[in-house]
């Protein structure tokens, strides 16, 4: 299964096959249970199945479209997309339909997962347009980060800090990888951090994941007493988290089965969508959780070889924060279901159910296979045929291309 110049990479299209054909399998076996007991979803057993379905159908088709994008005719658009999301955010936080206490959903869609997209887009050509530049902090570093600050700031005063932290990890990282000047990042990243964690604090149901992690954590041979002794969002994290471990660990090496779970029955809260790797680690065991972890660190993998094989900055940048925002939530996700991370409600890529990030994942995995297309091809070619005085500035299939001298002369 080799890729080569002028196609897609298998290796990514195939586990991202592989985490969607199990999601799918997932809502059905995770979600059953409470749909069908429950008049609000009109005890459907498949409620969660196929309105998941639906997602997914509806999700391919943002696929093929990224996937066969001119996503280099629409670079001049990247700008205008990041400022109108930023303004979509601040209605949403206006406007928007308060969920579990945070005003992130605005007409069925929870904005910020596109944001993540628009993040990872708007940093790739502004680091890239810098060229050298943005090893200058003034004009480079500053710039740049207050993007990533302001995106965050507006997502927490949602408040969303789940997503509000994702989003800051991966801007730094984009930042970092994009040649930051290091004392800056370093210094900037400690700065963020407190101001984050400040902020964070004086939300009261924050605080009360925070203090529920930290005991379960350190104390976790009183766990029953605590939880007995403790009450709101303390008691609450220290349930979730224990219920979340005991499907864990109850599924062994090989799990009880798929569809035998019993933590689904209401044990483990929000089994189909925050909590869905616990499910899934005590439905396939270890056997399963492996893989899929497995599986998203080969996204990464994919993602980090195919920006090594891009020529162009901005293509290569954009390649890796789109894989880096995939494995980050991933990460945290499952590192909430092991009782290693405070809870944050941030979704399983393509294997919890919800639309927003399935569709944002779509495109993500829609536009790296895109870009991956054009590996291989050589820059130089551009730039070499422009020195030439040759006026046709078009790849081969027909896309217009980017322009190295011009980055050069802005340099």
């Amino acid at each position: 299964m080799n890729s080569r110049s002028g196609e897609i990479d298998h290796y990514l299209l195939v586990a991202v096959l592989v985490l969607t054909g199990f999601g799918l399998i997932m809502s059905f076996s995770a979600g059953g249970f409470m749909s069908g007991s429950s008049a609000k979803f009109s005890n459907d057993s498949l409620f969660f199945f196929k309105r998941e379905l639906i997602r997914v159908a509806l999700a391919l088709v943002f696929f093929l479209v990224a996937l066969n994008i001119n996503y280099r005719k629409l670079r001049s658009l990247i700008v205008p997309f990041f400022g109108v999301m930023l303004v979509v955010l601040l209605l949403t936080l206006v406007l928007g339909q308060s969920v579990r206490g945070s005003r992130s959903w605005i007409m069925g869609l929870q904005p910020v997962e596109i944001a993540r997209i628009a993040l990872v887009l708007f940093l790739a050509d502004f680091i890239d347009k810098k060229g050298e530049d943005f090893k200058k902090i003034k004009i480079g570093y500053i710039p740049g980060v207050a993007a990533v600050v302001l995106l965050a700031v507006i997502i927490g005063l949602q408040p969303d800090f789940g997503s509000a932290m994702a989003l800051s990890i991966l801007g730094y990282t984009m930042l970092f990888l994009g040649g930051a000047n290091l004392l800056a990042w370093v210094g900037g990243l400690g700065l963020a951090s407190v101001a984050f964690a400040a902020a964070a604090l004086t939300q009261k149901h924050v605080l009360g994941r925070l203090t529920g992690f930290w005991w379960g954590l350190t104390r976790p041979e009183e766990l029953s007493a605590l939880i007995e002794s403790s009450s709101g969002h303390i008691k609450n994290t220290l349930v979730q988290t224990h219920q979340s471990l005991l499907g864990i660990g109850s599924g062994g090496f090989f799990g009880v089965g798929l569809g035998q779970s019993r933590q689904k029955f209401l044990f483990v809260s929000e089994a189909h969508t925050d909590f869905i790797f616990s499910i899934i680690g005590e439905e396939g065991g270890l056997l399963f959780a492996g893989i899929i972890m497995l599986v998203f660190l080969v996204i990464l993998w994919r993602g980090i070889k195919l920006s090594l094989q891009l020529s162009d900055r901005f293509e290569s940048l954009t390649v890796l924060g789109l894989s880096c925002g995939i494995f980050i939530y991933a990460v945290i996700n499952i590192s909430v279901a092991l009782g290693i991370f405070p809870i944050t409600g941030l979704p399983l890529p393509f294997l919890s159910y919800g639309g927003s990030a399935l569709l944002a994942n779509a495109v993500s995995v829609g536009l790296i296979l895109n870009i991956s297309k054009h590996r291989g091809e050589k820059s130089g070619q551009t730039f070499i045929r422009k020195n030439n005085g040759v006026s046709d500035s078009r790849w081969r299939d027909g896309r217009s291309s980017l322009s190295w001298s011009g980055r050069s002369r802005r340099r």
